[in-house]
């Protein structure tokens, strides 16, 4: 398009209402140094701004920094405080632990001097401890003599109930023997003679000591059953009345029955058995039986029969 320009005014009406016309005029009027200028104010603008904003930052960073360095500077005085409260409670305890150590020191006096007390007091207690000693070896030998005389006393009365029991039996168990098994015309034919508590007629027990005599020499009983023989408290013979068979009887008497009492009376009866050739009753007498002796003798074949005011344990 051609544009006709005849005054200055022309000119300038152009340069205003016409864009590319305006931007060729300015090339061909200005360098490029000053055609950049704009682009260069913006940019200059912009970094101007971005500056302006870090500043801004940088001033904020420095008053959190600002008022960080108070908060330490108010701590660090808070420290200061408690390590003045620390420095002085450690003079208090310094003061406190040599008072202690003081304390100690006179504590582990009193103690050496009561330690020196003790072992004073150990070597009375030792002396004392000995003089008891003593005492409980005397004392002992004494319960020693007094056990002694307990069991003679006990074996003298053992021996008294026995022989009273013995001398009874002849009244009170014949007559129950022969009730209880049935048999006639019951008489003792023998006796232990270490106690002779018992009464026999001198010609049955003759007779009774020559049968023994003579099972021996024949063989028919031994040393040892005769030697029980010998021992048992009563022999006994009776006549059944149903076949007027003889049947013999080995008796042990005891004030309380213990097994030597039963096993005596079973190896009694089985010697008289051998002796005879007829049946024999293994029989003990006495006031007291434990259970356990009972069932012993019940092992045994040996009758029990207690006196009339005895009783089983």
């Amino acid at each position: 398009m051609v544009v006709e320009i005849r005054t200055s005014q022309d000119l300038l009406d152009l340069l205003d209402n016409n864009e590319e016309f305006r931007r060729a005029a300015r090339r061909a009027l200005l360098t490029d140094d000053l055609l950049e200028l704009p682009d260069l104010v913006r940019e200059m603008q912009q970094t101007q701004r971005l500056m302006i904003q870090q500043i801004a930052q940088l001033a904020e960073r420095m008053d959190r920094m600002e008022e960080r360095q108070e908060r330490m500077e108010e701590r660090q005085e808070r420290t200061e405080e408690r390590q003045d409260r620390m420095e002085e409670r450690q003079d208090r305890m310094e003061d406190l632990l040599a008072r202690v150590v003081a304390q100690q020191e006179l504590t582990v006096e009193r103690l050496d001097r009561m330690d020196a007390r003790m072992d004073r007091m150990d070597e009375r207690f030792d002396q004392v401890d000995a003089r008891f000693d003593e005492m409980g070896a005397t004392m002992a030998r004494i319960d020693g003599r007094v056990d002694v005389l307990s069991r003679q006393v006990g074996d003298i009365d053992g021996r008294v109930r026995g022989w009273e029991l013995e001398r009874s039996a002849v009244g009170r168990l014949l007559p129950r023997l022969a009730q209880e098994y049935d048999v006639a015309r019951i008489r003792a034919v023998s006796a232990d003679s270490s106690r002779s508590a018992v009464r026999v007629r001198a010609v049955w027990e003759t007779r009774f000591i020559e049968a023994v005599e003579a099972g021996v020499d024949e063989g028919r009983i031994t040393e040892d059953e005769a030697d029980a023989l010998d021992r048992t408290d009563i022999v006994a013979r009776g006549r059944r009345r149903v076949d007027r068979a003889e049947m013999w009887f080995a008796v042990q008497a005891s004030a309380t029955l213990d097994n030597n009492d039963i096993e005596r009376a079973a190896t009694g009866a089985v010697a008289l058995g051998k002796l005879s050739g007829d049946a024999a009753v293994a029989v003990v007498y006495g006031r007291r039986i434990a259970g356990q002796q009972r069932d012993r003798a019940e092992e045994l074949g040996v009758a029990v029969m207690l006196d009339e005011d005895g009783e089983q344990e």
